[in-house]
């Protein structure tokens, strides 16, 4: 049926709504109802609408799939609903808002989408969408309150109030077929009938009216029963309307029931040839014609090749059709079928081959790089060199640049593997040209370097695979195995990898010094605590502000007035640089979560935020540190203690007034860890390692004559061993695996502090921060970090 037919056709029912509205209470229709009419699009075989979507603080121009048949309100992709701030951190719900033309549907919580594949048909669809990114699905049950009409033809759907309820059957106008359908948990059923192909006689059953997949369906067990595996089961009609003539029925698993049997599930490549009016209330729904019969081509080839799973079948229905809407399809099951034979690379390659020919122009660098991982994941190298030798021939016109330079990273680490160094430094130089920064391309061209015994040249490449989320940990392994290599290095330690990575990772330096004098210090030492995480967000937000506002503060106050302790938690993640006595630490002061300073036990400040944010965290800590040093303090501490041999040796002297519930603790910390997590935050700096009292806690203050001594001596091995332990046990009650890596105590980074704490309250009365005395630097005479 012509466009310009189907315009006619809804005029004249616009106009016999109106003339049926002004005839009285009668008739079925006897208020005007005003119905929204919604652009929507089938792209991929997916039905999308272009809206927004809100919350009180932000609103987001998105994409939403419209599945009819899907039991849910609204689905949201994680990185949506976190843009929106569609939950606190407790779970509790905001409600949110699709904006759609005409109309604004809220629901109080919205349900988990599926990540991965919303990402996956972006990056596939991008120009289709707009550039706008579909971020989850409108369900029925966000629809199930209205009258609605599906008119693809055309592309759109309309949404209107719920229509009254009829006093009697009206029949639908000439052309128009009524079906009486039935709901189930909001699902809307129509009655079938299936007739001829492999039964005699008649069959009854239902199927689901849906709009989340292209392809008409029927069970594929049905078909199978019926000797039709390919979904030839004859005629399946609607009343008078015979669906086969329309479609090809797809075999497929059917995940609804019903009480007639569920047959399958209409899709929109049936939907596109019809008008479609769902009316909930009175239970029927309308089928007008718009398009005339006619089957798709090729369809029925591509469904009888891919049930037989034959490859001589798909590689003909390729030939036959290569533009087909199902040929990327059927040629990725070819692919399959071919590693699951086990033929050799050169005889899989025709298949590969097709893939790529079957896959738009713009797109066949990033549909090489799947099928370099279906390789992979068969774990046949030499096919996965195919399909990226594949994939390079053909895309340099890539949507995406960067998909070529990835298809060279992932040759390069697979030659590297396979011992062919010519091909892999080929390869991984194109790949490190094209992804200067990229830390897992660096990481292989230092494991090449590394195996050429170019050390220095490795050295710079695990430098910079170690600043790197993805590659940080096996970068630092990388860096302690060459640096002792090096013809002029020192060994590893992380002074040397901070001066390497300077300027290439973000720092915040403090423009002044504190100076004290009588008027800003009343013999006060600060005690800063500052609790975070290494996976605590990503590079841009999260546990970067408070990194970097604790390198600034260090930098701005001497020891002398202010004591430094960073505690890492296991939220969200588990790093290896937490411990028992930073939980136990933490929830003694009510910490809310990993992403908070503690100033002297009682003042808070907010310890995460994005890099922008660092100054705004390092002025509200530092002002909170300038008002505390003006409080006087009762007490007065001396502290001693010398590393050597593994051990650390001391004693605390602490003299002040009897105060009942107090503490005293000494504390091991680490001037710089290094550790590369989520952030950019690589170096860590005055880490606890752990308590020298033995109790997290520290223990009581017991004076005799005002004063009281404090003896420890403790191995550095001890401490570690302890930590770890603790790291097992928390990774074996969530199931987090955590690379151990800066467990061990670096006796030149070591810095001991001390202080006194109520029980009561948690408040600081004094704190200590001194240097061990190290031998081998005494006998040199070089100074402490």
């Amino acid at each position: 049926m012509a466009r310009t037919a189907h315009a006619e056709k809804a005029a004249a029912r616009t106009v016999a709504a109106l003339f049926i509205a002004t005839l009285g209470p009668g008739w079925a229709a006897a208020e005007p109802v005003q119905a929204t009419r919604i652009p929507v699009s089938v792209v991929e075989g997916r039905l999308v609408v272009r809206c927004d979507v809100s919350t009180r603080f932000r609103r987001l121009p998105v994409n939403l799939f419209i599945d009819y048949e899907a039991t849910c309100g609204l689905e949201l992709h994680n990185q949506a609903a976190g843009g929106l701030r569609s939950e606190r951190e407790d779970g509790t719900a905001f409600p949110i808002t699709v904006h759609l033309p005409g109309l604004d549907l809220t629901v109080e919580r919205r349900e988990v989408g599926d990540d991965d594949y919303l990402d996956h048909f972006t990056r596939w669809n991008s120009i289709a969408l707009g550039e706008v990114s579909v971020v989850g699905t409108i369900g029925a049950r966000l629809l199930r309150d209205y009258h609605t009409v599906f008119d693809l033809d055309a592309g759109f759907i309309e949404l209107s109030a719920p229509r009254p309820k009829e006093e009697e059957r009206v029949l639908p106008p000439d052309g128009v077929t009524r079906l009486e359908a039935s709901i189930i948990n909001d699902i809307v059923w129509l009655p079938v009938r299936l007739e001829g192909g492999g039964f005699e006689g008649t069959s009854t059953g239902a199927a689901v009216l849906g709009t989340g997949a292209y392809d008409t369906t029927i069970d594929a067990f049905l078909a199978e029963d019926l000797g039709a595996p390919a979904g030839d089961v004859g005629s399946l009609t609607l009343a008078e309307v015979d669906v086969a003539r329309y479609v090809h029925l797809r075999p497929a698993e059917v995940d609804y029931l019903h009480p007639d049997g569920a047959v399958g599930v209409l899709g929109l490549n049936l939907l596109e040839n019809f008008r479609v009016e769902v009316d909930r209330v009175n239970g029927h729904v309308l089928l007008e014609p718009m398009r005339e019969p006619r089957l798709p081509e090729g369809d029925f080839q591509a469904f009888e090749a891919m049930v037989d799973e034959d490859p001589v079948l798909l590689t003909r229905f390729l030939e036959d059709h290569e533009d087909h809407r199902l040929a990327l399809e059927a040629a990725q099951l070819l692919v399959t079928l071919r590693l699951i034979e086990g033929l050799p690379a050169e005889e899989v390659r025709p298949a590969l081959a097709w893939v790529d020919r079957a896959c738009k122009e713009d797109l066949k660098a990033t549909s090489a790089l799947e099928q370099m991982k279906t390789c992979a994941a068969f774990g046949l190298p030499r096919h996965l060199i195919e399909a990226g030798r594949i994939g390079l021939e053909g895309g340099r016109d890539d949507r995406y640049p960067d998909a070529v330079h990835e298809i060279h990273a992932r040759l390069g680490e697979v030659f590297l593997d396979l011992d062919e160094m010519d091909d892999a430094w080929r390869h991984l130089l194109a790949a490190a040209f094209g992804l200067p920064e990229d830390g897992t391309i660096n990481l292989q061209l230092g494991r090449l370097y590394e195996r050429q015994e170019r050390y220095r040249r490795a050295f710079s490449r695990y430098i910079q695979a170690a600043i790197r989320p993805d590659s940080g940990p096996q970068g630092v392994e990388g860096l302690s195995r060459v640096a002792p290599l090096l013809p002029d290095g020192d060994g590893f330690s992380v002074e040397l990898v901070e001066r390497m990575i300077a300027g290439k990772v973000r720092n915040f330096g403090a423009a002044t010094e504190f100076e004290a004098d009588e008027e800003n210090t009343a013999g006060r030492v600060v005690l800063v605590e500052f609790f975070t995480n290494s996976f605590l967000g990503n590079g841009t937000r999260g546990a970067i502000g408070g990194g970097l506002a604790h390198e600034g503060l260090i930098g701005h106050f001497p020891p002398e007035n202010v004591a430094f302790l960073s505690y890492h938690l296991p939220d969200p993640q588990p790093d290896p640089l937490i411990n028992e006595m930073g939980e136990i630490v933490a929830e003694r002061l009510n910490v809310g979560g990993p992403w908070e300073y503690v100033i002297d036990g009682l003042k808070r400040a907010p310890g995460a935020g994005k890099w922008s944010e660092a100054e705004g965290i390092y002025d509200a800590v530092r002002e909170a540190v300038r008002a505390q040093l003006t409080d006087p303090t009762d007490f007065e501490l001396e502290l001693d203690g010398t590393i050597e041999d593994g051990r650390v040796v001391g004693e605390l002297v602490v003299r002040g007034p009897e105060r009942r519930r107090t503490n005293v603790q000494v504390v091991l910390a680490e001037r710089r860890v290094l550790f590369p997590g989520k952030t950019e935050v690589v170096v860590h700096r005055m880490l606890a390692r752990g308590p020298l009292t033995g109790e997290p806690l520290g223990i009581e203050w017991e004076p005799v004559d005002g004063e009281m001594r404090v003896p420890f001596d403790v191995a550095l091995v001890d401490l570690s061993a302890e930590n770890e332990r603790y790291i097992d046990e928390v990774c074996a009650e969530s199931g987090a695996i955590v690379r151990k890596l800066s467990l061990e105590v670096e006796p030149k980074e070591a810095v001991l502090v001390a202080f006194v704490r109520s029980r009561t309250t948690g408040a600081v009365q004094q704190a200590i921060q001194v240097d061990p005395t190290l031998p081998d630097s005494e006998a040199t005479g070089e100074e402490r970090p």
